[in-house]
Protein backbone atom coordinates (compact mmCIF):
# COMPACT_ATOMS: atom_id res chain seq x y z
CA UNK A 1 0.00 0.00 0.00
CA UNK A 2 2.66 2.84 1.15
CA UNK A 3 4.73 1.86 -2.19
CA UNK A 4 1.63 2.17 -4.36
CA UNK A 5 1.33 5.52 -2.66
CA UNK A 6 4.99 6.67 -2.92
CA UNK A 7 5.21 5.66 -6.54
CA UNK A 8 2.53 8.55 -7.41
CA UNK A 9 -0.44 5.69 -8.01
CA UNK A 10 -2.77 8.26 -5.92
CA UNK A 11 -3.31 9.22 -2.35
CA UNK A 12 -3.89 6.53 0.35
CA UNK A 13 -7.22 5.19 0.74
CA UNK A 14 -7.48 6.91 3.99
CA UNK A 15 -6.05 10.74 3.21
CA UNK A 16 -8.78 13.37 3.23
CA UNK A 17 -8.97 14.84 0.14
CA UNK A 18 -6.77 18.56 -0.18
CA UNK A 19 -8.74 21.62 -1.09
CA UNK A 20 -6.93 24.41 -3.16
CA UNK A 21 -5.92 27.58 -1.56
CA UNK A 22 -8.18 30.59 -0.95
CA UNK A 23 -7.70 33.49 -3.42
CA UNK A 24 -6.56 36.28 -2.58
CA UNK A 25 -9.94 38.39 -2.57
CA UNK A 26 -11.34 35.39 -0.35
CA UNK A 27 -8.96 36.21 2.44
CA UNK A 28 -9.98 38.82 5.13
CA UNK A 29 -7.10 40.51 6.72
CA UNK A 30 -9.26 42.95 9.02
CA UNK A 31 -9.24 40.08 11.48
CA UNK A 32 -5.69 39.35 11.45
CA UNK A 33 -3.85 40.58 14.97
CA UNK A 34 -0.28 39.97 15.75
CA UNK A 35 -0.66 38.75 19.72
CA UNK A 36 2.75 40.29 20.62
CA UNK A 37 2.05 43.69 19.05
CA UNK A 38 -1.08 44.05 20.76
CA UNK A 39 -0.02 42.74 24.30
CA UNK A 40 2.75 44.59 23.86
CA UNK A 41 0.42 48.08 22.61
CA UNK A 42 -2.26 46.99 26.29
CA UNK A 43 0.75 46.79 28.21
CA UNK A 44 2.30 50.38 26.98
CA UNK A 45 -1.16 51.80 27.43
CA UNK A 46 -1.29 50.54 30.91
CA UNK A 47 1.58 52.16 31.63
CA UNK A 48 0.36 55.55 30.54
CA UNK A 49 -2.87 54.98 32.20
CA UNK A 50 -1.32 54.60 35.66
CA UNK A 51 1.34 57.32 35.46
CA UNK A 52 -1.25 59.35 34.61
CA UNK A 53 -3.23 58.68 37.35
CA UNK A 54 -0.17 59.35 39.58
CA UNK A 55 0.53 62.76 38.05
CA UNK A 56 -3.13 63.70 38.75
CA UNK A 57 -3.88 62.18 41.89
CA UNK A 58 -0.98 63.71 43.12
CA UNK A 59 -2.36 67.16 41.70
CA UNK A 60 -5.69 66.46 43.25
CA UNK A 61 -4.51 65.71 46.27
CA UNK A 62 -2.12 68.97 47.05
CA UNK A 63 -5.44 70.83 45.28
CA UNK A 64 -7.47 69.13 48.39
CA UNK A 65 -10.01 67.89 46.24
CA UNK A 66 -12.24 65.51 48.46
CA UNK A 67 -15.08 63.35 47.67
CA UNK A 68 -17.10 63.52 44.39
CA UNK A 69 -14.67 65.98 43.00
CA UNK A 70 -11.57 64.08 43.17
CA UNK A 71 -13.61 61.46 41.48
CA UNK A 72 -14.57 63.59 38.56
CA UNK A 73 -11.24 64.73 38.15
CA UNK A 74 -9.60 60.90 37.57
CA UNK A 75 -12.58 60.27 35.18
CA UNK A 76 -11.59 63.74 33.43
CA UNK A 77 -8.02 62.76 32.83
CA UNK A 78 -8.96 59.08 32.21
CA UNK A 79 -10.99 60.49 29.64
CA UNK A 80 -8.32 62.84 28.52
CA UNK A 81 -6.00 60.19 28.56
CA UNK A 82 -8.46 58.16 26.52
CA UNK A 83 -8.99 61.16 24.07
CA UNK A 84 -5.56 61.96 23.12
CA UNK A 85 -4.96 58.64 22.26
CA UNK A 86 -7.68 57.82 20.01
CA UNK A 87 -6.43 60.73 18.19
CA UNK A 88 -3.61 58.99 18.16
CA UNK A 89 -3.98 56.27 16.24
CA UNK A 90 -5.76 57.90 14.11
CA UNK A 91 -9.22 57.54 15.36
CA UNK A 92 -8.95 53.63 14.31
CA UNK A 93 -7.77 52.18 17.36
CA UNK A 94 -8.76 48.13 15.22
CA UNK A 95 -5.51 47.62 13.97
CA UNK A 96 -3.45 48.60 17.47
CA UNK A 97 -5.92 47.15 19.49
CA UNK A 98 -8.10 43.87 19.91
CA UNK A 99 -11.52 45.54 20.06
CA UNK A 100 -11.99 49.37 19.81
CA UNK A 101 -13.36 49.38 23.74
CA UNK A 102 -10.18 48.77 24.45
CA UNK A 103 -8.49 52.41 24.07
CA UNK A 104 -11.54 53.73 26.18
CA UNK A 105 -11.68 51.24 29.03
CA UNK A 106 -8.55 48.16 29.42
CA UNK A 107 -7.01 49.24 33.05
CA UNK A 108 -9.04 51.67 34.34
CA UNK A 109 -9.43 49.89 37.85
CA UNK A 110 -5.77 49.72 38.00
CA UNK A 111 -4.77 53.25 36.75
CA UNK A 112 -8.22 54.09 39.39
CA UNK A 113 -6.01 52.16 42.60
CA UNK A 114 -2.98 53.89 42.17
CA UNK A 115 -4.65 57.39 41.92
CA UNK A 116 -6.57 56.92 44.92
CA UNK A 117 -3.15 55.72 47.03
CA UNK A 118 -1.44 58.94 45.72
CA UNK A 119 -4.36 61.28 46.15
CA UNK A 120 -5.05 60.04 49.72
CA UNK A 121 -1.37 60.84 50.37
CA UNK A 122 -0.63 64.05 48.94
CA UNK A 123 -3.64 65.05 50.68
CA UNK A 124 -2.27 64.05 53.55
CA UNK A 125 0.73 65.36 53.44
CA UNK A 126 -0.04 68.68 52.60
CA UNK A 127 -3.63 69.26 54.60
CA UNK A 128 -3.46 67.31 57.24
CA UNK A 129 0.33 67.05 58.30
Amino acid sequence: LFFAWFSGAGPPPHAPAMEPPPEAADVDFSEVFAGDKIAFNNSKLNYCRVFVAILSGCVAGVLGLTGLSGFVAFFATALLLSAGLYVKVGCQPKPFFKTPSDIWFDGVMQAMLSYILFWTLFYDIVHIY
